[in-house]
């Protein structure tokens, strides 16, 4: 899948759904962040004198804040950046890496993926390669902790119930920041694959640009609707005029039936925009507007 793909895309339908995959689609976000991104952190980092606060800080990054849903490398240098600050680290005189080249190549890169990583460490100085190494180490060992782990987790049962509706009216397309491979797996292995035209993934850049490739000024502004967990979610469906529901963290199935019972109608009744569409992004930011744990 390449971004020409979606860029080449004519609807089938009146109708375009985008989806995000892991926390909307699949109940995957504590399993794979505590299990395979906190545990590789560790390891590959050199952090077990300051495993709990490793644990506090990836959560509060990627499941209980506005940055929920973000690309991996930028959560990384956000995690080093409070883990620097914690005064329980400083007590420890931990090593933490400065990550300023990852910074440098988050800054200058439309493609936050491994292979875009390997690309530019050829490139940097000795000092920045050994860095970025690490990071594509972290990276690597992340992916391999998922295929091992998340084996057949299926779908939430109100994203397939939705999927099941939806099909008959609306193009559904899968945006994703998660890696191709990753997502073609979980799709293919719970035999949902067939209900989506296409999966994105981190490879074809953020979710705004894959959005803009397959469906900005394809539909109609309100026949475009985004589902998805995160604030990064929200923002690339407002960066094409699109309707955004949100799935609330810990209350996924909830949700699920909301939209179901509720929102499903307003979308192809064109009635969701106004009211209903503000009210749901109240609930949901107000959700994710949580001080930091280790803070209060």
């Amino acid at each position: 899948m390449i971004i020409k793909d979606f860029q080449n895309h004519q609807p089938r339908n009146k109708y375009f759904v985008g989806l995000d995959s892991d926390g909307t689609v699949f109940n995957s976000m504590e399993l794979k962040h505590k299990d395979c991104f906190v545990g590789s952190l560790i390891r590959v980092f050199n952090l077990v004198a300051i495993t709990r606060e490793v644990h506090d800080v990836w959560s509060h990054v990627n499941i209980f804040s506005k940055n929920r849903g973000t690309n991996r490398f930028k959560a990384l240098l956000l995690t080093f950046n409070y883990l620097k600050e914690m005064s329980q680290v400083k007590k420890l005189d931990i090593y933490l890496p400065s990550l300023n080249s990852l910074k440098k190549w988050i800054n200058s890169t439309k493609n936050l993926s491994n292979n875009s990583l390997k690309k530019i460490v050829s490139k940097v100085s000795q000092k920045e390669k050994i860095e970025l190494k690490t990071v594509l180490e972290w990276s690597e060992e992340v992916d391999h902790m998922v295929k091992t782990t998340v084996i057949k987790l299926p779908p939430l049962k109100g994203a397939l119930y939705a999927m099941k509706n939806i099909i008959d009216f609306a193009d559904i397309v899968v945006i994703s920041n998660t890696p191709l491979d990753t997502l073609n797996r979980e799709w293919s292995e719970n035999k949902i694959i067939n209900y989506v035209l296409y999966i994105g993934g981190q490879e074809l850049g953020t979710k705004t640009a894959m959005l803009k490739a397959v469906a900005d000024k394809k539909y109609h502004p309100n026949k475009i609707l985004i589902i998805g967990d995160a604030p990064g979610d929200l923002r690339a469906a407002q960066n094409i005029n699109g309707l955004f529901f949100p799935i609330l963290p810990l209350a996924e199935e909830e949700s699920w039936n909301e939209f179901n019972e509720v929102g499903y109608k307003n979308f192809i009744n064109n009635s969701y925009i106004g009211k209903y569409q503000a009210h749901q992004i109240k609930i949901f930011q107000s959700k994710l507007d949580i001080a930091p744990p280790w803070e209060n």
